[in-house]
């Protein structure tokens, strides 16, 4: 019986430790988005957006588009840098919370009082993230006559990955909680 308690908190825990691997992967994944964001790039994008036409109406079109980009150029930079300031700090965010999750799931697996009590507290907070992700995801699917903020797949994609997440956070606090695994961290 022993052994089956402990091969249980040895997948919960080596899962919560890929999962803080995978938050890490997305924090570096971030951080270099946000390395490789170039300030004149939106710059670039509407400067050929507007240039290749061909015609006198084109062309006072085109001169006319140049000159509100050129105008808005310094705001357009601006933006950027701060919008590149804001995916930095997020992904820097993402690798420390996938640090802070690893060494969770090494105190789990080591069976931790502390890592228990944090792990419960944890599933808890994400599954009220669960929640209010489903509740946003949701409301920005589409009305059949008005474009949404994302695709219909995408959403379902996300709505799908929402409730998985929601019902394993569900599980692994149920089985933490259970009496005979909670003994084993209060030993």
């Amino acid at each position: 019986m022993q052994r089956s308690r402990l091969r249980g908190l040895a997948i919960i825990s080596i899962a919560i430790f890929v999962g803080g691997i995978v938050f890490i992967a997305l924090g570096i994944g971030m951080l270099n988005k946000a390395a490789n964001v170039s300030g004149t790039a939106v710059q670039e994008y509407l400067n050929n957006k507007t240039s290749g036409t061909s015609g006198i109406k084109s062309s006072i079109k085109s001169t006319i588009a140049n000159t509100v980009i050129d105008a808005f150029t310094p705001y357009i930079q601006t933006l950027t840098h701060i919008s590149k300031g804001m995916i930095a700090s997020i992904g820097a965010f993402f690798c420390l919370v996938g640090v802070g999750i690893c060494v969770l799931g090494t105190g789990l697996f080591k069976a931790k009082y502390l890592a228990w009590i944090l792990t419960v507290v944890l599933m808890f907070v994400a599954i009220i993230i669960d929640v209010v992700g489903l509740g946003f995801v949701g409301g920005s699917l589409p009305s059949s006559n008005e474009k949404g903020i994302m695709s219909v797949r995408l959403a379902n994609v996300l709505i799908s990955i929402l409730i998985a997440h929601l019902f394993a956070n569900a599980f692994i606090i149920y089985y933490l909680t259970r009496k005979t695994t909670a003994s084993i961290f209060r030993t």
